[in-house]
This record gives structure tokens, sequence and C-alpha cells, in this order.
């Protein structure tokens, strides 16, 4: 088959980066494409009993596998990057192909969820919910913290219809319409989403801890927040550091839960008890030091079950910064980015 001269390659690519307009209608059509398919896939999906979606999605993850092969790349480098040589490179290959099935699962999960509702008890067991409750008998809210591991959407899910108020702070989708099916999804569920992006989301954060809710933050990616380099599988990776920052100054209990697939299927959630530091008085190190220890923890659960993160995420995209930037102290553009 043809292709086009360099030349021309080249010029597309200068016409492209040069107008806005281009790029902007060249985003929309990817988001309705990218909307259609899901939508598509969604009323497949729908039509199929719960286990048959289930054997379903493993083809799917191996399927997109096979035509992502930068994503899959990506994978594996990041995989080399934290666990070295202790992973040989079909150890690497098997994780990589677990964790796409892992996030095909987690689709077709929120997809049948009303399926998995029905039964929700024999789906998911949870361990810890206990931890959850002796923090809101303080009776001013609580943080709750996790990764992108297992199905975090269906973690959150459980626990509101368990009765407890969880509010996710979650970033906006790049494709509005995608957006609104999560959206949609918590709320019928009974979980409140926050987005950072939202002018009214400071209200909305304090709302929830006046009416002694749970503030649910994923923690786990180099995303443009105030962040704090700390250590990640040994090398420091800029880490959201909203949750340590608030639980210091309004002396809020701070948790972790993971969500974790059972060898027979379904779910196995845990809450950990309140996470602490000795504190300094000095905020800022603080910070640091309880992000650190967030991020120890996700990293610990993540060593224990890789085979459910999402490692094509670009998690050590920035070197570290001298100094914690909070509060557009350090410009987020003006990270020195790492060789990938």
């Amino acid at each position: 088959m043809s292709s086009l001269p360099a030349h021309r390659h080249g010029a597309l690519r200068r016409l492209y980066r040069s107008s806005p307009r281009l790029r902007r209608s060249v985003r929309l059509a990817k988001n309705h494409l990218t909307f259609e398919l899901v939508r598509l896939a969604m009323w497949h999906i729908g039509r199929r009993p719960l286990d048959d979606a289930l054997v379903l999605a493993d083809r799917i993850g191996d399927a997109i596998l096979w035509v992502s092969p930068g994503t899959r790349r990506l994978a594996l480098e990041h995989l080399t990057l934290a666990f070295g040589d202790a992973l040989s490179p079909a150890a690497r290959e098997r994780i990589v192909r677990a964790c796409f099935r892992n996030v095909a699962r987690c689709f077709i999960e929120v997809v049948k969820f009303d399926a998995i509702r029905a039964h929700l008890d024999d789906y998911v067991t949870a361990e810890g919910r206990e931890n959850v409750e002796a923090a809101l008998q303080q009776q001013k809210g609580a943080i709750v913290i996790t990764g992108h591991v297992g199905n975090w959407e269906l973690l959150a899910a459980y626990f509101a219809l368990k009765g407890l108020p969880v509010a996710a702070i979650a970033r906006r989708i790049y494709a509005p319409r995608l957006n609104q099916l999560l959206v949609d999804f918590r709320s019928r569920n009974g979980v409140q989403t926050i987005l950072r992006e939202s002018p009214a989301s400071s209200r909305e954060i304090l709302s929830v801890l006046r009416n002694n809710g749970l503030l649910a933050m994923v923690i786990d990616q180099d995303t443009q927040v105030p962040s704090v380099s700390v250590p990640f599988f040994g090398r420091r990776a800029r880490t959201p550091a909203g949750a340590a920052a608030l639980a210091l100054r309004r002396d809020l209990p701070i948790l972790a839960a993971f969500a974790q697939r059972r060898p027979g299927g379904g779910h196995r959630l845990t809450v950990t008890p309140p996470l602490h530091i000795e504190r300094s008085g000095d905020r800022k190190r603080d910070t640091i030091e309880l992000t650190r220890l967030l991020n120890a923890t996700v990293e610990e659960r993540i060593r224990a079950n890789p085979a459910e993160w999402v490692w094509w995420h670009r998690r050590w995209r920035h070197g570290p910064t001298p100094r914690l930037d909070l509060d557009a102290e350090v410009q987020y553009s003006a990270a020195k980015e790492t060789p990938r």
C-alpha cells in the first residue's frame, strides 16, 4: 500500500500543530467516534449474561493489547523500571496481558453493574469497614485514598451502596459524553462526583466534610495538580499532595482502600486503619512525609497485585522537584522531564 512522501507527512504535521481549529476538529471527531464505539460495546455487552461478558472481556483485552504496540511497550518499560531483573521477560509479558484484561473486565463490570448489584454480597467481600466507621465517629469526615488497582469504580460504588456517604474527586475525562456516562454511573450507585476542574469543587469538598462524608481520591498518577516528588518503586514520582494537605490542614483521618480480584471471580475489598505520621509542626514537611506514606501504601498493594495496575501510565513522567509545589510555587510545566 502506498504512503505519503516524508515531506508531505511533515507538512501535514506542521499544519496540524499550527491550526487550533484543525486540532479541535480532529479531537471532536475522535471523541465522537470513541463515544459511539463505547456505546455500541455497551449495547452488545448488555445483551449478554455477566459470566459470558467477563469471558468476552479477556478477548477484548487481548485485542487491545495486539492493536496497541506502543502502549504494550510502555507498560513493559515501566515494569522493568519498577522491578528490574526481579521479573523475567516472560513474567513481564504475562503481567501486561493481565493488565489489559483487567481494564476490559472493569469496563464490563461497570456496564453489567445492575446484574452485579442484584447479588452484591456474593460478588464482593469487604474487610475493614469497621475502620471507616470508626473514622466517621469523629464527625468531621474522612479521606480514603486508592490507586488504579483492581476495579476502583466498583470499590466506591460498593461502599456507597452499603450506606456510606462517598464523594469521588475526579478529573474530567477528555470526551464530555464519556465523562457524563461515568458520572451517571457513579450517581446511580450513590457516589457523588466532584470534578477537580469545577469552580465549585472547593465548596463541594467542604460540604462533604461538613456532612461527615468520605472523600475518595486516586493518587497514583502524575497529573496537573499540586504535587510532591516522593519515592515510588525506588524512583521519585510526582504525586498529588491534595489528600495529605487536606488531611493535615483539617485534622482528618485518612485511610487507604483497594480492590483485588478473587481467583474464583468477584472482588475482595480491603480498607486499612487510619494512616499516621509523627507531625513536625512544619506543614510542608508533614505534607511531604504523609504523601510519602500514602505512596508507599499504594506501592505495597501494587507489588502484591501487579497484574491489576495500569502499567502504561507515565508514572515517572517528570523528574523530582526540589521543594513542594503547592499553590503554584513551582509551575507544573517547569518540571524537567526524565527520558522515556
